[in-house]
This record gives structure tokens, sequence and C-alpha cells, in this order.
């Protein structure tokens, strides 16, 4: 791994550097396959507690049952303004729905996890809430997640 260093160029929030992802094989064709949507920008429900814009290493179930009017983002490290206008814009429930009824994909995914990243408790991360997102996903059958970030 390189890293690219800027003189005199700092980040605002502790950044770590994260491991390469591990990816698992496909075996399904699209079309057989139930898609969850996972995001680290601050999406939740409206009456779901906010996330903590200090750094929050919590995440928020997000049923597929809720209207994607009724979603909102709590981040800070980011302008949410035309987000929280249409949350499709970071957390494309509405547009997962269409490929679903057009046959794209087998089916939307019962439930979505929204957390906040950039900073926070990255080893409480690593080993409490990414594991406990996946055993979701892992429960609920989805096959595949769309991750999506501020």
């Amino acid at each position: 791994m390189s890293l690219t260093v800027v003189k005199g160029l700092q980040s605002e929030i502790f950044v770590p550097i994260t491991p390469p992802a591990v990816w698992t094989p496909v075996k399904k064709e699209l079309k057989d396959m139930t898609i969850a949507l996972a995001t680290a920008a601050g999406v939740h429900h409206k009456d779901q507690e906010r996330f903590n814009l200090a750094g929050d290493f919590t995440w928020r179930k997000i049923t597929d049952t809720m209207p994607s009017n009724e979603l909102m983002v709590s981040h800070g490290g980011y302008d949410n303004g035309d987000v929280n206008k249409d949350i499709n814009c970071m957390f494309p429930i509405d547009r997962i729905h269409e490929l679903a009824k057009e046959g794209f994909i087998k089916a939307c995914a019962p439930v979505h996890a929204g957390f906040m990243g950039g900073g926070g408790n990255q080893e409480k991360f690593k080993h409490e809430t990414g594991p406990a997102i996946a055993q979701m996903f892992k429960e609920e059958g989805v096959d595949a997640v769309i991750l999506t970030a501020g």
C-alpha cells in the first residue's frame, strides 16, 4: 500500500488506514438476488435516534416498509441538504424497488442499515457494528449489499 502525502493538508477528523475489502464470490445472477442497502451517509428513520456528530459507531436498522419520505440524514461530515430533500441521492431505496419491480433483481431486502462513516471508534465498528450488520443481512437472506457513503 502506498500513501499520497500533500504537505500542509490534514483531515479535520481521524481517518484510519483501512485494509483491503474482503469480497465474497458472486454465485447467482443479479435477477436471482435479494439486494440490501447499507450506507455510511448517516441515513435513518425520522423517529430513530440521530447519530452523534462527534463520532458514532452505532447503526440503525431501516426496514423496507419505511417510506423513503420518512428517512433522513444526521451526519455532519458532508452537506446533506440535497439528500434530505431526496433520500435517493444517497440511499437509493426507491430505485432498488423499481429494479425489483422490473425483474432486474429478485427482491429488495426486508432490512437495510444506516450508520455514520468518518471517524468514531473504528475498532468497535470493525468488531461489533460491522459484524452485527452482516449477521442481520445473513439472517434475512440477503444475497448482496450496495454500500453508499457520504
